[in-house]
């Protein structure tokens, strides 16, 4: 090999070493630019928080650039109670997006205050009147006996992920007025318009709940509207309508 050709290779090495040293403190510099200050912020997926709360959350200042790294920004914005996701990215040339998952609350827990409560059990500190929440009660069993005591987690959870599969099915939510779990731990649904109370078994299937849906349909057809006391979904592929006492019309 010639010295000239060493030379050239000798070259390429030290560019491609030098490029590579630019692109990975790049962003680093580019962030101390002045240019590239995000001017304006987009917001997306927010019900229950307000801009101004998501960007001091975030620690999303002034002199914030888009070449900043997003990482903490987002992980502080998840540690939020309210926010399950959430990512930032960069639309140039001045805009920082910012995008949230919110917890969504699927009822209502007695605490004894009224508290909104997510799909996963976690306790939600929001007002319920400021959102016109309309929510069900979640009657957790540790409530009962004492309206001053903490809900257990365990039963809270359970109740918390039926409510969030029932809340997948709007016409069935929108007369939902309680859920409790029952005394063999099945899942007791109390629906109003009309009043009828309904057992589920402990994993909720959301083709159950549509089936449930008919079948009470088909019996308030069938009775002139008279609606049965309970129906009865805890065995597989069958469907159990209890009138009580005044039997079936």
């Amino acid at each position: 090999m010639s010295r000239r050709v060493v030379v050239r290779v000798a070259l390429v090495g030290a560019l491609v070493w030098i490029l590579s040293l630019v692109g990975e403190f790049a962003p680093g510099l580019l962030a101390r630019v002045p240019v590239f200050r995000a001017r304006n912020h987009e917001f997306h997926g927010l019900t229950f928080l307000n801009e101004e709360l998501v960007l001091s959350t975030a620690g999303i200042g002034p002199e914030a650039s888009l070449w900043d790294d997003p990482t903490e920004w987002e992980m502080r914005l998840e540690e939020h109670p309210l926010i399950r996701e959430a990512e930032v990215g960069r639309r140039f040339p001045f805009t920082l997006v910012v995008r949230v998952q919110e917890r969504r609350p699927v009822g209502l827990v007695p605490t004894p205050t009224l508290e909104p409560v997510d799909g996963e059990g976690n306790l939600l500190p929001m007002d319920p009147s400021r959102f016109g929440l309309d929510d069900p009660i979640l009657r957790v069993p540790a409530l009962d006996g004492d309206p001053g005591e903490a809900p257990s987690m365990t039963p809270l959870r359970k109740l918390a992920a039926a409510a969030a599969v029932f809340r997948g099915d709007a016409e069935f939510w929108s007369t939902v007025s309680e859920v409790a779990e029952g005394t063999h731990g099945e899942i007791v649904v109390r629906r109003g318009s009309p009043e009828v109370v309904f057992l589920f078994p402990p994993q909720v299937e959301p083709h159950r709940i549509r089936e449930a849906v008919a079948v009470l349909d088909d019996a308030l057809t069938r009775s002139e509207g008279r609606a049965p006391e309970q129906v009865d979904l805890r065995f597989d592929e069958n469907i159990f309508l209890d009138w009580g006492r005044g039997g079936r019309p």
